[in-house]
C-alpha cells in the first residue's frame, strides 16, 4: 500500500467523484500506458458489483486501447497538484506524445489490475471491463463498464474527515 493512500469502499468520498474531469489510464498489450481526461463517467452498480461506466469517442486514442490492448483502466480524480495535467491529457493525442512526461504525471503499479494508478489523485479506482455497448443516439461514443477491483483515497481526504 502507498504512505499516500488508503484502500476505501468503491462508494466512499463519492462526493469527491461527482463532478470533477477525472483522468482515465489505458494500457496496450505491450504494456504502453496513455492517460486521457474523462469527464463522462458514472460510479454505480450492475449485477450486484460496484462498477464505474465511462463513456469514450471512438476517435480516441484510448478507445483502441480498450477495445484491443489490456481490458482494464482506472479513474483518478486528480488532486489539486496535478490538476493541471487535465489541459494536457485531454487536448493532446497519446498516439503522438507520452502525456505522461508532458503534464509530469506519476504512477502507482496497480494492485489488482496490469494498469497503474496516478500518484497525487484525490481518489483512484482500479477497474477491469466486464460489458460494453453503443451510447445509443445521445452521442457518438462507446460506453465501457468496468468492475471496480479496487478503490483509494488519499490522506488529503481521509485527514478531512477527521
Amino acid at each position: 500500500m502507498n504512505e499516500t493512500r488508503m484502500e476505501i469502499n468503491p462508494y466512499d468520498y463519492i462526493e469527491y467523484f461527482v463532478g470533477p474531469t477525472a483522468n482515465i489510464v489505458s494500457m496496450d498489450k505491450n504494456g504502453r500506458l496513455n492517460v486521457m481526461a474523462l469527464l463522462w463517467k458514472q460510479i454505480g452498480e450492475l449485477w450486484h458489483e460496484p462498477i464505474i461506466t465511462i463513456a469514450v469517442s471512438p476517435s480516441r486514442y484510448t478507445f483502441t486501447l480498450l477495445t484491443e490492448g489490456v481490458r482494464e483502466y482506472t479513474i483518478n480524480i486528480p488532486s489539486k497538484k496535478i490538476m493541471n495535467s487535465i489541459e494536457i491529457t485531454g487536448s493532446l493525442s497519446g498516439r503522438d506524445i507520452d502525456k505522461f512526461e508532458k503534464a509530469n504525471l506519476e504512477t502507482i503499479p496497480g494492485e489488482k489490475t496490469q494498469v497503474p494508478t496516478l500518484k497525487d489523485s484525490l481518489l483512484s479506482y482500479e477497474c477491469e471491463i466486464v460489458h460494453e455497448t453503443e451510447s445509443g443516439n445521445m452521442a457518438p461514443h462507446h460506453l465501457f463498464f468496468g468492475r471496480i477491483l479496487k478503490a483509494y483515497a488519499s490522506k488529503e481526504i481521509l485527514e478531512k474527515k477527521n
